[in-house]
């Protein structure tokens, strides 16, 4: 067993690298010496998950729970799996069998009601997540994106002010949590009324691009940019007095 957790290591770093062939092999020389190896399964089933493998993902997963019953977090992965596979009762199963009430539970199962378009009680579960964990970022985002889908009442529009406050508390949780800064550059530049406040956008924008973590992170903040700037560039050449190109 020593020797395989040595070889899950290896393949975690390997991973890290992007060589996920190196990975696969050194995943499958450690299930060679310990088949019951739980933590080479739960992470191979991470890296087919990255490679686009549910199926190959879902099996892994189930080996580790039958092998350890209680991994939480191997059931939150299977979960996840299983939602985009349209199987919803079996991730419902999974969420009710971790067995306890945390802040990543809590946004696994909003996340689920939210695909099968019960969006109050999904806004509900991301509220719950937040306050059990308040220096996460992503209860933020999800709760402010339930928010922005749910129907208002007659004669209202979306609470986009209340939104834009929890995307700026995930903000400020986490300065890196580049979701954030996409999502309430979206909103307000669709609320921007004068120049001025669709520049803070193009702003916003450069602070998310000082922090990101990843460059798909990069690639994404600056084509959010990039449209932001010609809209203000757009205005500007027009001599537009508010921000609108409608």
């Amino acid at each position: 067993p020593d020797n395989a957790n040595h070889l899950v290591k290896q393949a975690g770093v390997q991973l890290d690298a992007g060589q996920q062939d190196e990975a696969l092999k050194l995943f499958e020389q450690a299930l060679i010496l310990d088949p019951d190896n739980v933590d080479a399964l739960f992470h191979r089933s991470n890296m087919r998950i990255l490679q686009g493998r549910p199926e190959q993902a879902k099996s892994d997963l189930e080996r580790c729970l039958r092998l350890r019953p209680n991994h939480t977090m191997a059931r939150l992965r299977l979960a996840a799996v299983l939602v985009p596979m349209e199987d919803l009762d079996g991730a419902k199963q999974q969420l009710d069998a971790c067995g306890e009430d945390s802040s990543e539970v809590q946004s696994y199962r909003g996340e689920l009601v939210f695909a099968q378009g019960q969006v109050g009680q999904a806004l509900a579960c991301f509220e719950e997540a937040l306050q059990l964990e308040p220096t996460n970022p992503t209860p933020y985002v999800n709760a402010a994106m339930a928010l922005l889908n749910s129907a208002p009442a007659p004669g209202q529009m979306p609470d986009t002010t209340r939104a834009c406050d929890l995307l700026e508390q995930a903000i400020r949780v986490d300065p890196q949590f580049a979701a954030a800064y996409v999502h309430l550059g979206q909103i307000r530049l669709g609320l921007a009324t004068t120049l001025d406040t669709a520049r803070t956008v193009v702003e916003l924008y450069d602070q998310g691009l000082e922090n990101c973590r990843t460059a798909e992170e990069v690639k994404e903040l600056c084509g959010m940019r990039v449209l932001a700037v010609a809209q203000v560039e757009a205005a500007e050449m027009l001599k537009m007095d508010t921000f609108s190109l409608n």
